[in-house]
């Protein structure tokens, strides 16, 4: 299972509620589940190779030029710390994902629950939802 963003959902996020009271808390959330296989590799060589490929991509994402290597951490360090990584592969046979994200409200009731997300440190559940607005040409 892979969580994507979530966050608590206030019933005050709704300008309809003040007129029906028919709002309670609820959760928004994305996740997928990955059936299939899964192997570990525990071998050095697979988690050196897995650690850095995960900050390479992530590092010159964040820092650019200067990202960040795992050459840059004293080696005996380095070999420390990925002694606790567990490599693993899964040969996915079947993906099941999901998106709850307000989709059941009326309009200004899903802008609201966006700005409320907004105001209380949500921006990137916020972000997703608004990527799912009806675009006007």
């Amino acid at each position: 299972m892979f969580r994507g963003e979530d966050a608590y959902v206030s019933p005050g996020f709704s300008p309809s509620k003040p007129g029906h009271h028919r709002h309670v808390p609820t959760w928004n959330y994305e996740v997928v589940h990955v059936h299939g296989t899964i192997t570990f590799q525990q071998d050095e060589h697979a988690r050196r190779a897995t650690v850095g490929l995960l900050t390479r991509s992530h590092e010159r994402r964040v820092n650019g030029k200067d990202a960040w290597r795992m050459a840059d951490a004293p080696a005996d360090y380095m070999a420390q710390m990925l002694a606790g990584v567990i490599s693993f592969r899964i040969v996915v046979t079947r993906t099941v994902a999901k998106a709850k994200l307000s989709q059941n409200r009326e309009a200004r009731d899903y802008l609201g629950t966006i700005e409320g997300l907004r105001r209380t440190g949500h921006a990137a559940m916020a972000a997703d939802m608004e990527a799912r607005l009806p675009r006007s040409e």
